[in-house]
């Protein structure tokens, strides 16, 4: 009896071991791999910049150059004729159209088809939104105030532009064109290194995942609106621009750049046969120069 009871205590441990085992996670191994798109057409800007990658694993250090895709036949149609695209590398990589002049029209329907190296069929379309226009144009140069704990807002920072039809929300950018130099644009030129703006979210460099990153986006739900002094990272020469984007590039942008989201929602992916976007947007920009507010 003895050897049995012991016999019934060794099972159940085993048993048990059985049971704990079977609930482990599996590896990470049953990755599979996919197809990612990112393009935006812009009004009146040559067809550039539609990039291709495979998508990598959570489970390997992820390498930007490796997974572009640079042998895919692209096309893009529209106006009744279909363009090839070809890739190419430089500051602007992606697939692009070399006819330059040939640039993007509004209110047109542009429908891309991309065939990749095995095979695969990846489709989406885009409408181009309406053009619009500057009504008050930010007025440069800025003053950036003294008392950094009490920005301001000053007239120059009010913005706005036309009203276009069926249109509720808009994109705003700030966007450092050089964050070294200073002193070379004022007059007369000096030597003067440019610098980082000082405040309580550009201070802490673990704050904010951007705080690299030269450009700065907004979401506005009007026509008008007051330029914040925190969306200006750097002082001196940048560009201030305002989107009317298309429903593609608008729901991209919700997703993933204000929810911060770690994935991607399928009813705001706009490609078919893969994830990502192709989306498109008018804009209108302009350059400014922001002065420091002390050496």
């Amino acid at each position: 009896m003895k050897n049995l009871n012991n016999y019934f205590k060794i099972a159940i441990f085993v048993g048990l071991i059985s049971i704990i085992a079977s609930c482990e996670d599996p590896a990470p191994n049953d990755y599979i791999q996919d197809k990612y798109v990112e393009g935006y057409l812009i009004v009146g800007e040559p067809i550039r910049g539609i990039i291709l990658r495979n998508t990598q694993s959570i489970a390997d250090k992820y390498n930007p150059e490796s997974g572009l895709i640079k042998d895919a036949v692209v096309q893009l149609t529209y106006d009744g004729k279909t363009i090839m695209l070809e890739y190419q590398d430089g500051e602007t990589p992606g697939y692009f159209y070399p006819e330059l002049d040939d640039t993007v029209k509004a209110e047109t329907l542009y429908e891309l088809k991309i065939t990749t190296p095995d095979g695969k069929i990846i489709t989406s379309s885009t409408k181009t939104p309406k053009t619009f226009a500057w009504i008050d144009e930010p007025k440069t140069p800025f003053y950036y105030p003294q008392d950094t704990l009490a920005l301001e807002a000053v007239d120059s920072l009010k913005i706005s532009w036309t009203k276009v039809d069926s249109v509720n929300y808009f994109l705003v950018r700030t966007m450092h064109l050089d964050t070294l130099n200073y002193g070379k644009y004022l007059t007369p030129a000096t030597d003067e290194p440019n610098r980082r703006c000082y405040n309580f979210l550009s201070k802490n460099k673990d704050f904010d995942f951007t705080y690299k990153n030269v450009t700065n986006w907004g979401l506005i739900g009007n026509t008008e609106t007051a330029a914040v002094w925190f969306a200006f990272k750097w002082f001196g020469l940048q560009t201030l621009a305002m989107f009317n984007p298309d429903p593609n590039m608008l729901n991209w942008f919700k997703n993933l750049y204000f929810t911060q989201s770690t994935s991607t929602d399928p009813l705001l992916n706009s490609i078919k046969g893969g994830y990502g976007v192709f989306g498109s947007a008018s804009v209108i920009e302009k350059e400014v120069f922001l002065y420091k507010n002390q050496p």
